[in-house]
């Protein structure tokens, strides 16, 4: 998809130069490395947010919760990580100053306009005047009186009005397209649809605020990149979702084999044109490394319920199972091994029918 919401197909043809195996080493050093920033992160957030949010919104400090922070971190590192430093880090770039104070104003105001949606605190043409009017919305609650300052914030920092504009009103059509999940009616490529793009209209809302918006050829790595982190996302909630009466498509149709075949045909697809881009190796590898990593526990997640599920075969018996059962556990030292064994493999995925090059 581009920046103007129109289609663009993610299918390619299989390179037949395929990249050096990437080592165990260079994996868990990329991991290591990950870990650290996600610590140091955590730490400026904390001393940095409570000056951000002084001027747009005074008292803050009664208005978020340490849920709420809890929220904001884990959108914040995962903007950070998988989106923005990851994509920067391609061409060798260096996040700016007042691209960090963007990208943390818009983690605050990312989970609070999803609760305008989930928790059904505006009518959906209520947020539509918000998203395209803000300057002469009228406030209904305190949610969206706060929703709105922070919008506004925004709109003025950010390099492109007008695509952060477009990029809001998209997360807001897949958001009200997302409540159809709600029914059991939906075809299997209307989930697919739908679990694609409300993840990868996310992501360019990030991108949005961002000095240098992707080119062509990145949003295209960045779709499949966005599905598959979304599918990852449901198989963890599978459990979550079954007792809210949520369809997606590892819980309705209970036929993991082929997520796990999506899985493939998407890591191989990234991989492929991840290597056309005209960036070094080593920058090639720390990208995949890094989305991968996520999409590997989505595929250790399906492995694991392809084989609890095994005797099942309807939502409703789905229904019936633990919460210990459908939960994928990644803290102990054998999944993580597990988990960075799939990383590797994700990583040197090019098709089925290639095998990488030794180092």
């Amino acid at each position: 998809m581009t920046a103007t919401g129109r289609g663009v197909s993610h299918h390619s043809s299989l390179q037949n130069h395929i990249p050096p195996s990437v080592s165990y080493f260079r994996i868990l050093t990329r991991m290591v490395s990950l870990y650290r920033r996600v610590q140091s992160q955590e730490k400026l957030l904390k001393d940095q947010l409570p000056a951000l949010l002084a001027d747009i919104v005074p008292a803050h400090d009664k208005l978020f919760s340490a849920a709420h922070i809890k929220r904001i971190t884990k959108y914040w590192q995962l903007a950070l990580n998988l989106v923005c430093e990851n994509l920067y880090q391609l061409s060798e770039r260096q996040l700016q100053a007042s691209e960090y104070k963007r990208i943390m104003l818009l983690s605050v105001f990312g989970p609070l306009f999803d609760d305008l949606f989930d928790d059904k605190i505006l009518q959906h043409e209520q947020i539509a005047a918000l998203v395209a009017r803000p300057e002469t919305y009228v406030a209904q609650n305190e949610t969206d009186l706060l929703v709105t300052k922070l919008y506004l914030a925004l709109l003025e920092l950010t390099p492109n009005r007008q695509l952060f504009v477009h990029q809001l009103q998209q997360v807001s059509h897949w958001q009200i397209a997302s409540l159809k999940q709600l029914k059991d009616n939906l075809t299997k490529e209307e989930l697919q649809e739908i679990t694609y793009n409300k993840s990868y209209y996310a992501i360019l809302l990030f991108c949005a605020v961002l000095d240098f918006y992707p080119d062509q050829q990145l949003l295209e790595i960045l779709y499949p990149v966005a599905g598959l982190m979304q599918l990852t996302n449901d198989a963890f909630d599978v459990w979550k979702d079954v007792q809210h009466g949520v369809y997606t498509l590892p819980n309705r149709y209970l036929n993991f084999e082929e997520l796990q075949a999506l899985f493939l045909s998407e890591i191989a697809l990234i991989n492929q044109k991840l290597w056309q881009l005209p960036y070094g190796a080593r920058n090639k590898q720390s990208f995949a490394i890094t989305v991968h990593s996520l999409h590997a526990m989505g595929w250790i997640s399906l492995e694991q319920l392809k084989n609890v599920t095994a005797a099942i075969s309807t939502y409703a018996e789905l229904q019936q199972l633990s919460r210990k059962t459908l939960v994928c556990d990644m803290d102990s030292w054998q999944q993580k091994k597990k988990w960075l064994k799939q990383i590797r493999q994700f990583v040197n995925y090019y098709g089925s029918n290639t095998t990488p090059a030794s180092r």
